[in-house]
Order: C-alpha cells, then structure tokens, then sequence
C-alpha cells in the first residue's frame, strides 16, 4: 500500500448514523485538511449506511468500509490497515473535534523535541450546540485529560512498531495501546488544550454498567505490569506527568 503525507481519520461506527454529520462536519472545519476519512462500519441496523453513503458522495475524502465483527478495536484495525496516510487520528461516530485540533497537535508533532504521539484534554458534554459544533452554553460539561482516542494524533510508524489493537479487548482497548506506546518508550506528550468533544449519550457503549468494563481494565492494566516485571521495569508514572507545562 502506498503511503501518502497527510491524516487518515479512522471513525468506527455501529448505529451511531444520527451522528455522523456532525462528526464529519467537524472535520472539515479544521484548518489542516485531513487526507482521507475511513468510515468503517460494524453491521449497523439503523440509517447509517445510507448516511455514510451520501457523505461518501459529497466528499471525495471519505471512504467506506466495513467490518465483519463488532468489537470496536478490531473495527479500528481494520481502518487502520487501510489507511494510506503518515498519521493515523481517530473520532468515534458520536464525538467533535474542536475547530483547532488538528491545527495545535500537527504543530507539535511536527515541532522540537520530537514526539510521535500528541494527546489533549477532553471536554465532557451533554448538549450540542449544532451551528458552533460545541457543546451547547447549557449544557453540562467537564474538562480533563483521560485517555481517549480521538484526543490523540499517531505517527503511522507507531502502529508499525507495536502492533494495532487488541482485538480480544471490549473495554479499554486504548489505555492498553497508550499503555504499549509508553512501554515502547515512543515519545508522547499530552497538550494543555481540548483535543476533544465527547458526548455523552445513553446509547454509548462506555454508558453502558457491565462487569467486562471493570474486567478488560484489570487485565489491561496487570499485562502492562506483567511486562515491565519481565523487563526488570517498575511502573510507569501517570500519563499526567507527561502533560507540558503552560506556555
């Protein structure tokens, strides 16, 4: 496959179709153009196949694919191994990105000294407003780094080197990606900026009260232990510590 300079934004996506306007359109709001949009489906029953294929038709960056099973890591992987660009972002179908995001984090991916992940602060909210793309004045929110996928930029080289998601994951797949990157001691650093909306919705999978959120969590977070043991390592610090200092 081809390589190409540029973002491949991979947006996995069961039933999320009332969503992904928005997600799209806050995409091409950002001042970095992104090289392609992968829009990979999961088996969805609601409208969303008809949603993506009218987005496909309008936007000559978006391509389709589908994933023949459901578990959210193995569909990212599959955007992953089609995508074609040299950083690798993610967006969950029923997430924004801030109109800077792009503009901030390529600028510091680019920058000194050299990282090859960019993270950021996430901003929790409820209500959208539709013409900002923004979380509504009345809606409830929260600012705060956690780790989220679509507050991060890759190097594509990233995944080269460790691997892509663990598909056995439901929950958890990405504190366990963050968790490999950081073991691999590949450079990351996490911006004092919001990178990310994150909606929340009942029909969210992370909404979702299941003892498989705690379990994947624990068994993340042991096989990360397990390996530095292996390695003669103690514990990583806090991703906190990796956030930079105020300007």
């Amino acid at each position: 496959m081809v390589k190409r300079a540029g973002v491949s934004v991979v947006i996995p996506n069961l039933n999320m179709g009332r969503f992904l306007p928005d997600a799209l359109a806050s995409i091409f709001r950002q001042a970095e153009p992104v090289h392609e949009i992968l829009l990979v489906d999961a088996g969805s029953e609601d409208d969303s196949l008809d949603i993506m294929a009218g987005l496909a038709a309008r936007h000559a960056q978006v391509r389709l694919l589908h994933s023949d099973q459901r578990n959210p890591s193995a569909v990212r992987n599959r955007g992953i191994e089609a995508a074609t660009g040299d950083v690798i972002a993610f967006l969950d179908a029923d997430d924004l990105w801030p109109a800077d995001k792009l503009s901030r984090q390529l600028a510091r991916l680019r920058g000194a000294p050299p990282v090859s992940v960019v993270s950021g602060f996430v901003q929790y909210f409820d209500r959208l407003d539709p013409e900002a793309l923004a979380p509504a004045a009345d809606s409830r929110t929260e600012t705060l780094f956690h780790v989220h996928l679509g507050a991060a930029v890759f190097r594509r080289a990233v995944f080269d080197e460790i691997g892509l998601f663990d598909a056995s994951l439901l929950y958890s797949e990405d504190v366990d990606l963050l968790l490999r990157i950081r073991e691999a001691d590949i450079p990351m650093t996490i911006l004092r900026a919001r990178t990310l909306y994150y909606r929340r919705h009942d029909a969210s999978l992370m909404a979702r009260t299941t003892p498989a959120k705690e379990r994947d969590f624990k068994r993340v977070i042991a096989g990360s232990l397990m390996r530095r043991r292996r390695k003669g390592a103690g514990p990583l610090p806090p991703f906190e510590t990796l956030i930079e200092p105020e300007a």
